[in-house]
């Protein structure tokens, strides 16, 4: 399964066939701490955007939820089984070299789908969709085309270790817009390495990032 994002949230691998689950996700989110402020949310999408006909319906904003000190919000169960049944099929073949990848935005009680522009995939989410509202933002790669790279680094862990390189994280940006390779120490012919070996068809974003805990 590809990563599902939650705003606000960490990342985390996967869309559970429970509702339960990006609840608990949610929780864990809050006690990490929050990605992106209110006021970053809250803006305006970076590219024009489609979005679903739940997006022009007057919707309750779901109820916060303050534990510990930090605002947090439930899951929801129709919004969750929507989006599960989009990335089923998204993965599962016709709309591989399309799929981005999807973003829950919690405090709206509404979901990102980032895809290579594609209007047959727009009509399919738009047919299961439902009352939900989902924006669909353009992405710069497919999920497919971005885990490719990811799997290829991945791989050659030993590798960069033996270079003196502790890669302890990769993955696709939460926008599709590129691969993110956590290291313990930060260089800046980390980078530069990086693209020597892979190339710079897709953009590599080099980040401090310890191992990672869960």
């Amino acid at each position: 399964m590809t990563r599902i994002h939650i705003r606000a949230r960490r990342i985390r691998p996967g869309l559970p066939a429970a509702a339960a689950g990006l609840a608990l996700i949610a929780l864990l989110a809050g006690c990490a701490g929050q990605e992106k402020d209110a006021a970053e949310a809250a803006a305006p999408p970076q590219f024009p955007a489609a979005r679903t006909a739940g997006c022009d319906t007057d919707r309750p904003l779901p109820s916060p939820i303050e534990t510990a000190g930090t605002i947090m919000y439930g899951s929801d169960a129709e919004l969750d089984s929507v989006l599960g049944v989009v990335q089923r099929e998204a993965e599962g073949g016709r709309f591989a070299d399309v799929y981005g990848g999807i973003e829950v935005v919690p405090e709206k009680g509404e979901a990102i789908i980032y895809r290579v522009p594609s209007a047959d995939f727009d009509a399919y989410v738009r047919s299961v969709a439902g009352q939900e509202c989902i924006h669909l933002r353009d992405a710069a790669f497919s999920q497919a085309a971005l885990l490719k790279l990811t799997n290829r680094i991945s791989d050659d862990n030993k590798y960069w270790r033996g270079q003196g390189i502790e890669i302890n994280v990769t993955g696709p940006l939460p926008d599709s817009s590129g691969v993110r390779v956590g290291v313990t120490k930060v260089d800046p012919k980390v980078q530069q390495r990086l693209v020597e070996r892979y190339g710079a068809q897709i953009p590599i974003t080099v980040v401090q990032e310890g191992p990672a805990s869960w």
